[in-house]
C-alpha cells in the first residue's frame, strides 16, 4: 500500500461526491459506490449513482437553460468574458487538478502535471474555444438567378442540449475538449465522468459552478452504465459527444436515432507505426513506440501505436532497442516523481489484458519480454509488466483487437505495399505513424493510410487541430473549427427583396 494515496486524498479534502444540477450541488442519492485507486485498490471516495432520475433532473435544467435562458442568445462579448475567466481559474487550480487526476487514475504525477493530459492543456482548450466565440460566422451566397431577387445567407446556431460522456484516462483534457466548445457555441451541457475517475472532473465542475454561467447551463451527473444509458437515450438531449469503448459507442449510436441526436464518437484504436529502414534513427523509433506502451498510461490510450510494423532488415535492431527502453520503466507510488508508468485502471481490465497475452502465445506469437505481473509491494494493485510480442501475424487477435494495456505487437514487412496493407487491415482507423527520412514516402504512405491522423516521426494532438477516427474508431472530429461545426446547426435564411 502507498501511504501517499490516503495522504493526498486528505490533503485535497476529498469527501463523498455530489452532483451539480441547475446551479446547486445535490448529494441526496439512494445509491453510491466506491471509487478505488488502481495502484492499490484502496477506496478514495464514494460516488452517487444518478440513474435515470438524476439524469432527468439535469436534462430538464439544461433544457430550460437552452430554451428559455439567456445563454444561447447572449452577446458574443459577454459569453467570451465568462469563458476567459474560467481559463484563469483552471490555470490557478492546475496543480490541485493534476493531483486529483493522479488520485483518479494513477497516472504518474509528472505526467499529470506536465503533459497534454494536464490542467494546463485543459486551460489551453478553454482559451482556444473562448477565442472562437466572436468568430462563429455564416456565409452569404451570390445571387444564383435574376428571375427572382432572392438572397441566401447562413447562420450557425447552437445544436442544443449536449450530453457529454468522458473517459477515465484523461479526465481533465476530455472535460475541456467537450465542455469548452459546447459552451462557446451557446449549448447547454449535461456531463458524466467515467465511473472509474470522478475527482478531477468534479473539481473542474466546481470551478464552472463558481463562474457566472446561468443556472442549468452546465450540469454534472455521476454514475455507471445506468446513468450513461439514460443520457444516451434521453429525448431531451440534442447531441451526444462520447469518448470511450467501441462497444459503448455502438450502443449510443443505436439509440441516438430515436430523436435523431447529433453524435460525435471517439472510440478505440489499433494504431500502426510503420518503421522503414531509412528512418533517421531506429533506436529513437523503437524506444518512442515502446515507451507509449510502457510508460505514461501504460498503453491505455486509444491512439497508442500498439502495432509496430517494422521492415525486416531492421527488425532485430528495433526489438533490441525496444527491450532496452524497458530499463527506464519504474512502477510505484504515483505521487513519486520518479515513477514512470500508470497501473491498469481496474482488476477486471487486468484479467482482460492477461487473457490477450495468453492468446498471443497460443496463436504462435513469440513473447520477447513481459507478459507477467510484478509481485511484492505492487501485488495489491493492477500492474502488468511491459510486454512485447515478435513474429506476430496481423490476423492474430493481439494484432486485430484493442487490448488497452502495455502490449506491443511487432509485425515484419518487406515492401512498402505490404506495410500499407498491414496498417489498413484493421477494423479501426484512429491514428497511425510513419518513421522515415524519405519525405516523398512519408506523404505517399501517410495519405494512403486509412486513419483520421498520421504522425510522421512523431505524434501529438493540439487544441486547434482536428482529431478523430474512421471505421470502428468513431465518427466526427474534435479540435479547432471542426468542433465548432459539430456543436452548431447551419440555418439558411432566404430573403426576397421584392417581397
Amino acid at each position: 500500500m502507498f501511504s501517499s494515496i490516503v495522504r493526498e486524498r486528505d490533503r485535497l479534502g476529498v469527501s463523498d461526491l455530489s452532483n451539480f444540477v441547475n446551479g446547486d450541488w445535490v448529494a441526496d442519492f439512494d445509491q453510491r459506490f466506491d471509487q478505488v485507486h488502481p495502484s492499490t485498490n484502496q477506496p478514495v471516495t464514494r460516488v452517487p449513482e444518478a440513474g435515470s432520475r438524476g439524469v432527468d433532473a439535469a436534462v430538464a435544467a439544461a433544457r430550460r437553460a437552452f430554451d428559455q435562458g439567456p445563454w444561447p442568445t447572449m452577446a458574443a462579448r459577454e459569453r467570451k468574458k465568462i469563458l476567459q475567466k474560467l481559463v484563469d481559474r483552471i490555470s490557478d487550480a492546475s496543480e490541485d487538478l493534476g493531483y486529483l487526476q493522479t488520485l483518479d487514475n494513477g497516472i504518474p504525477i509528472n505526467f499529470s502535471l506536465n503533459t497534454r493530459v494536464s490542467a494546463v492543456t485543459a486551460a489551453d482548450i478553454f482559451d482556444h474555444y473562448a477565442g472562437w466565440i466572436d468568430k462563429i460566422t455564416g456565409e452569404t451566397y451570390p445571387q444564383y438567378t435574376d428571375t427572382q431577387n432572392l438572397h441566401f445567407m447562413t447562420y450557425r446556431e447552437p445544436v442544443g442540449v449536449v450530453g457529454a460522456i468522458i473517459p477515465w484516462n484523461a479526465p481533465l483534457m476530455m472535460f475541456a475538449l467537450k465542455v469548452a466548445p459546447a459552451l462557446a457555441t451557446g449549448c447547454t451541457v449535461v456531463l458524466k465522468p467515467s465511473e472509474l475517475a470522478n475527482l478531477a472532473a468534479s473539481r473542474l465542475a466546481q470551478i464552472v459552478a463558481e463562474s457566472d454561467l446561468p443556472p442549468g447551463v452546465f450540469n454534472l451527473v455521476t454514475g455507471g452504465a445506468e446513468t450513461g444509458a439514460a443520457i444516451a437515450d434521453h429525448p431531451g438531449i440534442d447531441k451526444i459527444t462520447f469518448t470511450g469503448s467501441p462497444f459503448v459507442g455502438e450502443k449510443i449510436l443505436s439509440v441516438a436515432g430515436k430523436n435523431m441526436k447529433r453524435v460525435t464518437l471517439e472510440l478505440g484504436g489499433k494504431s500502426a507505426a510503420l518503421v522503414f529502414p531509412e528512418a533517421r534513427s531506429i533506436e529513437v523509433a523503437a524506444k518512442t513506440v515502446m515507451a507509449l506502451s510502457s510508460t505514461f498510461l501504460s498503453g491505455q490510450v486509444c491512439s497508442t501505436p500498439t502495432r509496430a510494423v517494422v521492415h525486416r532488415s531492421v527488425l532485430d535492431e528495433f526489438i533490441a532497442h525496444a527491450q532496452a527502453q524497458i530499463a527506464s520503466v519504474k512502477f510505484g507510488d504515483p505521487f513519486d516523481t520518479a515513477t514512470t508508468s500508470a497501473p491498469i485502471i481496474s482488476a477486471r481490465q487486468v484479467e482482460r489484458i492477461m487473457g490477450y497475452i495468453d492468446k498471443g502465445q497460443q496463436q504462435g506469437a513469440r513473447l520477447v519480454f513481459g507478459g507477467d505481473r510484478p509481485n511484492g509491494p505492487l501485488a495489491d494493485g493492477n500492474w502488468i509488466n511491459p510486454t512485447l510480442f515478435a513474429d506476430v501475424d496481423n490476423k492474430m487477435d493481439i494484432a486485430q483487437e484493442e487490448i488497452f494495456g502495455p502490449v506491443l505487437s511487432v509485425i515484419p514487412f518487406d515492401t512498402e505495399e505490404e506495410a500499407l496493407a498491414i496498417a489498413n487491415d484493421s477494423q479501426y482507423g484512429l491514428s497511425g505513424g510513419i518513421w522515415t527520412a524519405d519525405l516523398t514516402r512519408a506523404f505517399r504512405v501517410g495519405r494512403a493510410m486509412r486513419t483520421g491522423s498520421v504522425g510522421i516521426n512523431g505524434y501529438s494532438v493540439m487544441p486547434n487541430s482536428p482529431a478523430g477516427g474512421l471505421k470502428r474508431s468513431g465518427m466526427g472530429r474534435e479540435g479547432g473549427w471542426s468542433t465548432i461545426e459539430a456543436f452548431t446547426e447551419l440555418k439558411t435564411l432566404i430573403l426576397n427583396l421584392d417581397g
